[in-house]
């Protein structure tokens, strides 16, 4: 299942919304819960009273550690980030962080945003390049400025004046993926949602090789013989094309 980087960043921070809970509430429900009942008899008030934290598929690996450290009186805002960190830094997600997915000039530009659910503070950077944890960025904006918003190369210099250390983000996997796009895709612009053409074009569009009539396999075909040109590796070649 893809994720693009506002679905995983918008799942993930909504769960620092449900989290927070004060501890004369927590009280309150275990007092009119008896101990041995299950959750599932469990009042509706004090289900709503446990901290929960929700994200996307590719931030499941990170929950245990960030819930352990809600438990531990952490705070909300941070424990999200604790997920949306582990995808950051993973150069195998191609989602955000260290080996998203490109722009059309082969550079990694990436958005943050976050609010804080006790304070309702926010902060947010857009458009951002070379540095990794855009996700702290955005904090750092809370934080540090008057903003909500930094974007582009200012974000850029406000996030290197905190502290965070500008990298390249393109990956060798990512560059191989952005260089077929640049072969099969990049002079196919299409009809906007606006052009009354728009449902006519993409209706039909087939998703995978399989399906379609003769142009969409011989376009696959022409797809999988440039990724193998390009390096791509077999069994990686599907999600490249896609």
């Amino acid at each position: 299942m893809s994720f693009s980087r506002r679905d995983f960043l918008t799942s993930a921070v909504a769960g620092s919304l449900a989290l927070g809970v004060k501890n004369s509430l927590i009280a309150q429900t275990a007092d009119a819960q008896p101990a041995e009942q299950s959750s599932i008899k469990a009042s509706p008030k004090r289900l709503a009273s446990r901290p929960i934290i929700i994200s996307a598929g590719n931030g499941y690996e990170y929950i245990e550690d960030a819930f352990s450290f809600l438990k531990s009186g952490g705070d909300t805002l941070d424990a999200a980030l604790k997920v949306v960190k582990g995808p950051e830094d993973d150069p195998n997600d191609t989602s955000v962080g260290l080996g998203g997915l490109p722009n059309e000039e082969g550079v990694v530009e990436l958005d943050a945003c976050c609010m804080h659910g006790p304070t309702r503070r926010a902060g947010s950077v857009g458009g951002v390049r070379n540095i990794r944890n855009v996700s702290q960025v955005s904090k750092a904006v809370m934080e540090h400025t008057g903003h909500v918003m930094l974007a582009g190369e200012g974000a850029e210099r406000f996030a290197v004046a905190q502290g965070f250390q500008r990298e390249n983000l393109l990956t060798e996997s990512t560059r191989k993926i952005w260089q077929l796009w640049k072969e099969t895709h990049s002079d196919w612009w299409g009809p906007g949602l606006a052009d009354s053409n728009w449902k006519k074009r993409m209706q039909g569009k087939p998703q995978s090789r399989n399906s379609g009539g003769d142009e969409w396999q011989s376009r696959f075909k022409r797809m999988e013989e440039i990724a193998a040109s390009l390096g791509i590796e077999e069994e990686f070649r599907p999600a490249a094309i896609r």
